[in-house]
């Protein structure tokens, strides 16, 4: 279907037709000719001897067409106003001639019908010139915007492929080829597990591949897009956006998540199976005896009646320990009133008692108190190295170290245990939930948290946490 003419620019063929092609030797040779005809013209009227012999009246005028036409077809209409008007500036002086020897009457006629054939003729050469520029513009355009479309095609690290109305693989780039070992002239249904109903602008669906035995599977999100017709038809752009490291980040996230909810629970299973099993029932019998030796009935003297209340006050003493034991294994004191220097000092010893490791703590820089929030963080932390260490590692050795640097805290445990190989380890099996709790904790305080171990050499946790930012709710509420 053709297009319609757009509107004739008059604005900008009026600049241009004031500004005739002055430097070119072309159109000085046109003005030249109207010169020679407006010559010959004159010679004419004035010699009465050749009136109608030599030349037909109104001939030399008539031939202007052929300059004034030359004009408009080179140069459009700057050439053909300029032509034109130099031509009327030349046919003056033949006004002027007397009637019995001039035709004026039939020489103004005659010069406004080359003057209308003139600019009609120079208009439209003047549009089609604009069109043409236009066009070439916009051809320029096209060919830098495809070339721009190619480049950033064979560069992209998702693979795309372009496809046919049949689903037939016209072109794929780099990624695409890698991805499915030659797929132009193949039809992708055949290539990956997609139905033609998922080949639909606007749907987005999932795709699974496995690339050979030794890769691991990988996600893809599959987008698709409807080009212009071409003359194949409607082409459609099909884009596989690798989202593996995504559906892995959400699929430890839900671990996590699941683990943190079962450890709530079995800490509360503790918790409640410590409180009953031994301090309740320690009260249970502290209030019996206290009942027995508050009760009238009860023959005793008054140094066995004190004997008893001082063995009761040691008992009560005991289970007051016990419980302080307890709420230290939940949240310990030293952290809110000592700070996190000497909160990591009280685990290490304590574990070096009840383990028989043997550890080494060391403070580097100026000590900052940081936020609550940040210390509980990275207390957490250790916590959970500590207890990875005890559970997994064998290691005889454990070093502890707390770098202070401008407003961060860099903390380093480094074990010499059995070590494991954390590429095939993954982080989202029951063992190692302890390594993903460290980095999202690290990470909601707007940290990082790494670790490296080799088997055999002992495990290295890494893990730097700014000290003055606000922790995310959730977390604070955990602790």
């Amino acid at each position: 279907m053709s297009t319609p003419n757009p509107r004739i620019p008059i604005r900008e063929i009026l600049v241009r037709a004031l500004h005739p092609p002055v430097r070119e030797w072309a159109f000085w040779g046109v003005q030249a000719m109207v010169v020679f005809w407006a010559v010959i013209h004159v010679w004419v009227d004035m010699s009465s001897a050749l009136h109608g012999s030599v030349l037909p009246y109104g001939v030399p005028i008539d031939l202007l067409l052929i300059p004034v036409g030359y004009a408009a077809l080179r140069y459009g209409l700057s050439g053909s106003a300029a032509t034109t008007i130099w031509a009327i500036l030349l046919w003056m002086p033949d006004l002027l001639i007397p009637d019995d020897q001039g035709h004026y009457q039939q020489d103004l006629v005659q010069l406004f019908v080359v003057t209308v054939v003139a600019l009609f003729v120079g208009l439209e050469i003047e549009r089609a010139h604009l069109e043409r520029a236009r066009a070439e513009v916009a051809e320029a355009e096209r060919r830098v915007a495809e070339q721009h479309y190619h480049r950033l095609f064979d560069v992209n690290t998702a693979p795309i492929f372009l496809i046919d109305p049949s689903g037939t693989v016209l072109e794929a780039n780099p990624a695409a080829l890698h991805l499915s070992a030659g797929a132009t002239a193949r039809r992708i249904t055949d290539l990956f597990d997609l139905a033609d109903h998922d080949l639909v602008e606007g749907r987005t669906n999932q795709l699974t591949i496995q690339q050979s035995d030794d890769d691991e599977e990988r996600n893809f999100r599959v987008s698709v897009t409807n080009f212009e017709p071409s003359a194949v038809g409607p082409i459609r752009q099909v884009v596989l956006e690798d989202v593996t490291e995504e559906y892995r980040s959400e699929r430890e996230a839900r671990a996590w998540a699941i683990e943190v909810l079962r450890a709530q629970e079995d800490e509360r299973r503790r918790i409640a199976r410590e409180i009953h099993d031994d301090p309740l029932q320690r009260l249970l019998q502290l209030a019996r005896r206290l009942e027995v030796l508050g009760s009238p009935s009860e023959q005793m003297d008054g140094d066995e009646r004190v004997e008893q209340f001082v063995t009761v006050r040691e008992e009560l003493l005991n289970v007051v320990g016990h419980l302080r034991e307890v709420t230290r294994g939940l949240h310990p004191a030293g952290l809110d009133q000592h700070g996190l220097v000497a909160a990591v000092r009280g685990l290490l010893v304590d574990l070096e008692v009840d383990e028989g490791l043997v550890t080494d703590f060391i403070v580097t820089g100026d000590i900052v108190s940081g936020s609550h929030e940040a210390e509980v963080g990275l207390f957490r932390i250790v916590q959970e190295a500590v207890r990875n260490v005890i559970r997994h590692a064998r290691a005889a050795n454990l070093v502890v170290s707390i770098h202070y640097v401008k407003d961060c805290a860099h903390v380093t445990i480094v074990d010499d245990g059995v070590g494991f190989d954390v590429s095939r380890d993954s982080l989202v099996s029951g063992n190692h939930l302890g390594i993903l709790s460290m980095r999202e904790r690290a990470n909601l305080l707007d940290g990082h948290c790494e670790v490296t171990s080799t088997i055999g050499e002992g495990t290295t946790v890494e893990a730097t946490v700014p000290l003055h930012r606000v922790a995310v709710e959730a977390m604070v509420r955990r602790d």
